[in-house]
This record gives C-alpha cells, structure tokens and sequence, in this order.
C-alpha cells in the first residue's frame, strides 16, 4: 500500500546530513582515511606573531589542544571517519553524499539519480527519518520527529558533498555531545569546508554520462594579512544538471558556501560565520517502474510525461554564527547560534487514462484521484473550506483531480552552547541545545498541468492554514576520565531532552481542525569504557539510551479517530550495547565489534482516507544486532588497502501498521518475528588506493547482498480489513545481491605560468562492468479511486546506476 501523506506528513520534514562537535577516532576507518580528524575542541590559534603576553597562553592552548586529540582518539564506541581524501574520491556530481557514507560499514545507500536526488539512507537497518545529523555541531535535520523523508525535499538539501570536508558517522547511539537531536539509530556529523591561511583559487568544470555536466569555483582569501588575528574566508560556488540515468527525469542543482573566520585576542577566540544556499529542480520517480516495461522497452525505461510526473524545487539556506574561545588553562567554550530555512514546491500530474482503469500499471501514485476517490459533493472532503466539484470543473473525477500543487516552507533557529572544563585526569563537557522549528504548507487539488491549474484557498485547497511547531531544549553533561597512567578510558554522560509541540490544523483532508499540544521529556544515560592493553590492542564497550520524538502530524485526529488514540505517541526509545576491539599503529589498522540496539514504543499510525478512520500510537518495535569488521594497510609508501564488512541480523518485535521500507513510501503491517525489507543482511566496501606524486588512483568495490522484498496483503473474503492492501515483508522472494567496482584517478600537470599553478585531470568510473541491480524491487498492486485492487499485482523496482564514465578540470591559481 502506497503512502498517500497529506502534506503535513508527506511534505513537511526536512532531509539531510550532518554532526554535533564533530571528533573521531580510527574505528572503523573508511577506506580514503590516513589518519583520525576531529573539530577543533579548543582554539588553536594561526600562525603569526603573538605579544609577548600572550605567547605563554598560546603555547599552553597548543599542549591542551594535543591532549584533547587523544581523548578523541580514545573515543570508546564505534564510528567511521571519512576525510577530505574520502571527498575528494566521490565525484561531487556523479555522486552524492550517499555516495560517500556508503563507504561506512553498515550503511545503505542509494538515490534515483545523480546528485541529490530522492535519496535513501540507512545505518544498521535504521532509516534515515530515525537518524539524527549535524553541520559544524548544529542539528540540520527536521526537529519534527520522525515522519519520513518519502517525496520531500528530494531535490538538493542542506548540505552537499562539494561543500564538505568530512564526514563522521557515529552508528547507534553517540555520546551525549555529538547526537544533535532526535536519533534510535546513530549521528551523521558533517564538517563545512573551511578557509585556509594559504591563498588559492579553483575553476573547476567536467561532462559525463547522461548529459551530466557542472561548472563551478572557489575562491580561498588565505589570511587577509599577516597576524595571529588576521580573517580568512572561503567561498564556493557549484552548479550541475543532468539528464538522469532514468528516462525522464532531468535535474538542476546550485549550491553555494560563504566561510569567514575572524580570530581575537591573539587567536584565542575565534569567531565564523558559515552561510551556504542550495537549490535544485528535478523530476523523480514517485514509485518504481513495473520491471516487464524495463524488460520490454530498456534499462532506464520510465513513462513519458505526458501520462505523469512528479516535480520538485528546493530551496535550503543554512546560517551558523560560531564562537570558539579559550577562557584561561581549565575552561574553553564553544558555541553557536544557527538558523535554516527551507522552501519546497511540488507540482505533480497524471493523465486522466492512467487512473480510469484502462492501463494495468500506476504511472505516478501521487495523484490525488488514486487515493481519494472522487472528492467532489456527496463525499466526506466537502466542506466550508473545499466545495471543489471535479466532475463540474473537468467531466469526471479522473479528470478534475489530475494534478496536485504542494508548497511548504520552515524555519529553524537556535543556540548550541558548550564549555568544556579541564582538569588533570579528566574533562568535563557542560552543553546543550535550545531550538525551535515551525513549518506550514498549502495543497491544492485541480485538473490538468500546473499552467491550468487553480490555487483558491476555501476552493480547491486540500490544505492550507495552520502548521507545526516544535521548541526544543536539551541539556548533557559528559566527564571524559583517564585512569591507569592514561590506559583506562571512561566516558561517563547523562543527558536530558524535552520538547513542547504543537499542531493547529484549519484545513486538511486527514485530519479534523484544531490544536493539539504537549510536551516530552526523556532522560538518557550514557557511558563508554576503553582500555589501552600492550601491542596496540584497545578493547571497549559502550551503553547508550537514545530517543526520537513523536512525528508532529501524529498530533492530530482524523474525522473517525479509533479509540485511545487521541493523544500523541511518546517517544521512541532505544537501548544501544556495543563492544569491540582495534588494533591501531601508523601502517595497519583492525577493529571488530558487536552490536544490538533494541527500540521500544516505535511509531505506529494508520489513516484511511475514504473513511476518515485514523490513530497513531506507540505500538512498534525493532531489533537489530550484528558483526562489523574493517581495517586499513599500508602496503608501500604510496599504496593502501582498505575495507570493511558487515553482518546485520533484523527483526521486528511487535507487530503494528507503519512503513516497512527504508523510503517510507510503502505503507503496510509489520509482523512480529519479521525481517525488515529492502535491508540487505551482509555488506562489504574493499578499495586499493594509490598516491604519490601527481597521481593519484583508486579502484574500489562494494557489496551488497540479499534483501527482502515486499508485497500486498490479499484479503478477498474481506476487503474492508485493515489489512486489505497493507504492505508487508516478502518472505520467500529478494532481491538480488551485487558486487559494483568503481575507479577514480587524477593527475595534476604542473603549469609554469605565474597566474595558473597547476591543471589536474580526473577520470572517474562508476559501476565499470555496467552491471544491471535493482536497489529496491517490490510487488505492487493498482490504486485508483481511493482503494487498492487485490489482482493482479506486478513487480516494481528502481534501477542502480549504470556505467557512468565522467571526465573533469581543475585549474588551480
């Protein structure tokens, strides 16, 4: 059963990537890391001449600044760094930042094309919508809760890969300081690419597979001037379009970064000023193509647009005003004060012919037709806000209600406050968060394409009015001690998170007018302990409790609400236990570690559309344990061999209506005892790296195996159940594995001009043996008119990229 969300759960939630005061250690390194990298924990002022006051204060920031590098180093859990060498290897147009953490262990990844475009994430089996992410320590995903990220704001985001300098990925539970908010199922943390003290500029510009291309430039200050406190700023300008290695489904992207930082005092307090706007337009598939059409018409088959489409535009604007400053031997402080914006506008259409019963296959299950019915006079969607009349307006159902325009926006903003307090055996993390995030939207049914369409408030408008608010406050207190002469490591931490939410509805199809409200606490302990043993062994075990507030469109009713389910969910909780061991010296590097992360109370909701028959409540649950293992050797001076595996063992614990797959666009029942869908059990990355000199190489591979498939519930005998439709785990049929080997290679030819420094030329290959995957693949049945039929069901699937050769340019100045 398809998801038909009504805009405030379907298109309401912001997607991204990012971290909290990023730090990592070698656990499971990615393949492109040498080395661990962490955000700064204190200041480190530039190079330049101090007073001579200030000289001793510096030298003492410089020795506090090593120490806090091997507490990161320590770090008792399991995490994965990607570096700027892991950037620089994924092409930032072929790819995406899903390309890049795929490179993690236990991480699913895939987009319908290239760039950001509808991309699905995952960490351990849990779905992106359940992980939390940052930028610079900012939370940058929706503080809405955990609704899904299925069909919204799919087209660019927050942050992309060029705008990026690395990434960390704290599976699970991360500790206290680096969650961001909201998260059973680990942190993505991100770091913006930042200026330099070195002046430089790049012109960069490349063509490739599917008519994709990109052009753009940076543009490095270096120090204004020579100084400790002299600014230095960074500005990044990209663009990028292509045709989509899917028929029809062509995108636009622009994303631009502003960076400056101003140091005082000597270079002990610094102060930056991090803006960046992205944007994009494209076309994305709402649901997979039926695999007979791509057998029968090839590969990258889609229908034409003139039977339907599903367009989308979005805008993101993030701010972060940053302060690190270094208050004397045993205090620093870092902060910052953050807002975003997001603006998403949909325009989706289907030919009256696709939904009339004449064709056997669903062309864009968007269309309102497919899951209302008729909404015209005699049915329970006429009000005194929507007297719309399709039949009237366009001669029949099917035709009045072709299309649908979807716009929403919202607005974020908050403060991240942390002092750190540093003591002889240990350090002391005292921070929290305080945000706030609103967001509102209009829907409108009509016939036609946009250009005929009417947008009338109290006419044709599905939605409109009201919104969401959510007001967050949380607060942490983490003690970093070392013990034993600096061998034993623990991590003790407790953290605090509470929220005030509120939903007022004056116009929604699914839902009845109003305001609902409440406020959340949760109290989340936390503690990880490691121990440096003789010959480089560093054994660890981890406990963490984390949460995930309630989605707010789970605070409302519909017009028929089942009983008990008029208040809102409570939290989701989950219990993290890890343990693992890690051999670390300069040339080779091991880690392997176990798993199992148990949540409680997951979301369960149910919304039927016809009959105005709704409840959300928490009556879900999931199990996900498993093996990782990774490592790193350096084989010679120049060369590197990398990789890492992972075994993932799924199970859901309580049966319940939710999504069943990792997009959330499949609707359905979960059963007790069940693997998850479109989660593969085994995945591997293995990669040989080459750098010396001008060249650089590197040819990598990943696999990725079995998956469950779904298909939908027949209940002949009664077709009014619940279960009539409602998608679920496919027991006997999967998905096929595949091994995809990838090659990247540059080489910079030095230029002997005093205005360009060097022209490096970089080739890349994706998927060089062209092999034909599916990412997901499912069962599906036909929607129109507001019901499912029971037969006959066909098989969907959305396909991987095929071979994909792109070649680029960067001047250097």
């Amino acid at each position: 059963m398809k998801n038909k969300a009504s805009n405030l759960r379907k298109h309401l939630l912001l997607f991204t990537a990012c971290s909290f005061v990023g730090a990592a250690s070698m656990d499971h390194v990615a393949h492109a890391q040498s080395a661990a990298t962490t955000e700064d924990p204190v200041i480190v002022p530039g190079l330049g001449s101090a007073s001579g006051s200030s000289a001793y204060e510096i030298q003492k920031v410089h020795i506090l600044y090593k120490k806090n590098l091997l507490k990161e180093k320590d770090l008792p859990s399991s995490i994965t760094v990607l570096d700027d060498k892991s950037v620089a290897r994924v092409n930032p147009t072929m790819g995406s930042i899903q390309t890049l953490l795929k490179q993690s262990p236990s991480v699913t990844a895939y987009a319908q094309g290239p760039g950001q475009s509808a991309p699905t994430l995952a960490v351990r089996g849990v779905k992106n919508d359940e992980l939390a992410e940052t930028l610079n320590g900012v939370p940058i995903t929706s503080l809405l809760g955990g609704a899904g990220d299925y069909l919204s704001n799919n087209v660019s985001a927050p942050i992309t890969l060029p705008e990026i300098d690395s990434a960390t990925v704290y599976p699970g539970v991360a500790p206290p300081e680096r969650q961001g908010f909201g998260t059973v199922g680990g942190t993505i943390a991100y770091t913006a690419k930042a200026p330099t003290d070195k002046p430089y500029a790049e012109l960069e510009g490349g063509y490739g597979s599917f008519d994709t291309s990109h052009f753009g430039f940076t543009i490095n200050t270096g120090k204004w001037y020579d100084g400790v406190d002299a600014p230095k700023t960074l500005l990044l300008y990209d663009q990028s379009e292509t045709a989509g290695y899917v028929a029809n489904t062509p995108a636009h992207y622009h994303n631009f970064l502003f960076n400056t930082v101003k140091p005082f005092d000597d270079g002990l307090t610094q102060v930056g000023l991090l803006v960046i706007f992205n944007q994009g337009n494209g076309t994305i598939q709402s649901e997979p193509t039926p695999t007979a059409l791509i057998d029968k018409y090839g590969w990258n088959y889609n229908f034409p647009t003139n039977l339907g489409y599903y367009n989308q535009a979005g805008k993101f604007l993030t701010t972060i005003l940053s302060d690190k400053s270094y208050i004397n031997q045993y205090l620093d402080f870092q902060g910052s004060v953050f807002y975003i914006h997001q603006d998403q506008k949909t325009d989706s259409y289907c030919a009256p012919s696709t939904t009339d019963g004449s064709l056997p296959y669903a062309v864009n299950v968007q269309c309102p037709y497919n899951f209302y019915g008729d909404v015209g006079p005699g049915s329970n969607f006429q009000s005194s806000a929507f007297n719309y009349n399709p039949t009237a307006a366009f001669g029949s159902p099917q035709a009045g209600e072709s299309s649908e325009f979807t716009h929403n926006w919202g607005n974020t903003y908050g403060f991240t406050p942390q002092l750190n307090i540093h003591l002889p055996h240990n350090t002391i993390a005292i921070g929290g968060l305080i945000a706030k995030q609103t967001s509102s939207g209009t829907q409108y049914i009509y016939g036609g394409d946009l250009a005929q369409q009417n947008q009338i408030n109290g006419y044709d408008s599905s939605v409109f009015g009201g919104g969401y608010q959510r007001s967050v406050y949380v607060g942490y207190i983490s003690d970093k001690i070392d013990l034993l002469n600096n061998k034993l490591h623990i991590e003790p931490a407790f953290r605090v998170s509470s929220a005030y939410t509120s939903n007022i509805v004056q116009q929604n199809f699914s839902a009845a007018t109003g305001k609902y409200q409440n406020f959340t606490k949760v109290g989340e302990p936390y503690i990880g302990i490691s121990y440096d043993l003789p010959l480089h062994l560093t054994p660890y075990a981890t406990y963490g409790k984390g949460s995930l507030f309630s989605p707010v469109s789970d605070y409302g009713s519909g017009s028929n609400p089942l009983a008990g389910s008029e208040t809102a969910p409570t939290p989701e909780i989950v219990h993290m236990y890890e343990a693992g061991l890690r051999y670390d010296t300069p040339n080779l590097y091991l880690s392997a570690d176990y798993f199992y992360q148990k949540v409680n109370d997951a979301f369960s909701f149910y919304e039927n559309y016809l009959t105005g028959t709704s409840y959300y409540a928490n009556q879900g649950g999931f199990l996900v344990r498993g093996v990782e293992v990774a490592g790193k050797a350096r084989l010679t001076p120049a060369v590197t061999l990398s990789g890492n595996f992972s075994y993932n063992n799924t199970d859901y614990t309580d049966s319940a209506f939710e999504f069943v797959t990792l997009a959330n666009d499949q609707f359905g029942y979960a059963f007790k005892g069940t693997p998850f869908s479109n989660t593969p059990t085994y995945l591997a990355n293995i990669a040989l790296d080459y750098d010396k000199g001008p060249w650089t190489a590197e040819l990598s591979a990943q696999y990725t195996g079995r998956e469950n498939q779904t298909y939908d519930i027949l209940t002949p005998n009664d077709p009014q159940s619940m279960l009539s439709g409602a998608t679920t785990t496919d027991l006997q049929n999967t998905n096929d594995p595949n091994f995809i080997f990838n090659f990247n290679a540059s080489y910079k030819i030095p230029v002997n001009t005093h205005r360009i420094k060097s022209l490096k030329v970089i080739f890349t290959a994706l998927n060089i043996f062209d092999v034909h995957y599916y990412t997901y693949k499912y069962n599906s049945e036909l929607a129109s008119g507001g019901v499912y039929s029971i037969l006959p069901q066909y098989e969907s699937g959305l396909i991987g990229p095929p071979r994909s050769l792109q070649l680029d340019l960067v001047a250097k100045f």
